[in-house]
C-alpha cells in the first residue's frame, strides 16, 4: 500500500515540475511567471489532480483571473503532460490558489505582534 502512495507523490512531484515548464508557453498573462506551482494532489487511481498555485501579488481579482486561465487551459496542460509523462492515463486537471501562503505569513505575523507585546510588558 505504501508502495502506491509513493507512486502518486513521485507522479504529483514530477507533474509539479512539468506544469511549471509549460506555464509560460501556455498561459500568455503578464504575470504569470510570478505563478509557482505548490503542490499536486492526485487521487489514488490517477484519474484526477488537484493543481495548488500562489502568486506574489494582492491583487485578489487577479488571483482569480489567473486560476479562472489556468482552469480555461487545462487541456494544454494535460496534452504537455500526456507528452512529458509515462503514465497511461493523464489525470484530469482543477486549479486552485493555495492560501497557505498567506496563512503562514500571517500567523508569523501575529506571533511576532504577541512576542512584541511580552516583551513590553516585562
Amino acid at each position: 500500500m505504501a508502495h502506491g502512495v509513493d507512486r502518486t507523490r513521485r507522479i504529483g512531484e514530477q507533474m509539479r515540475r512539468d506544469l511549471a515548464q509549460a506555464l509560460v508557453d501556455i498561459v500568455h498573462h503578464p504575470h504569470a511567471s510570478l505563478l509557482s506551482f505548490t503542490a499536486v494532489h492526485l487521487t489514488r487511481d490517477l484519474s484526477f489532480a488537484k493543481v495548488y498555485v500562489t502568486h506574489v501579488l494582492d491583487n485578489e481579482e487577479e488571483r482569480s483571473e489567473l486560476v479562472a486561465e489556468l482552469n480555461a487551459k487545462a487541456g494544454q496542460f494535460r496534452h504537455y503532460l500526456a507528452k512529458n509523462l509515462s503514465i497511461r492515463k493523464v489525470p484530469e486537471l482543477q486549479f486552485y490558489y493555495d492560501q497557505s501562503v498567506e496563512y503562514g505569513a500571517r500567523m508569523e505575523q501575529l506571533l511576532t505582534h504577541l512576542v512584541k507585546d511580552s516583551e513590553h510588558k516585562d
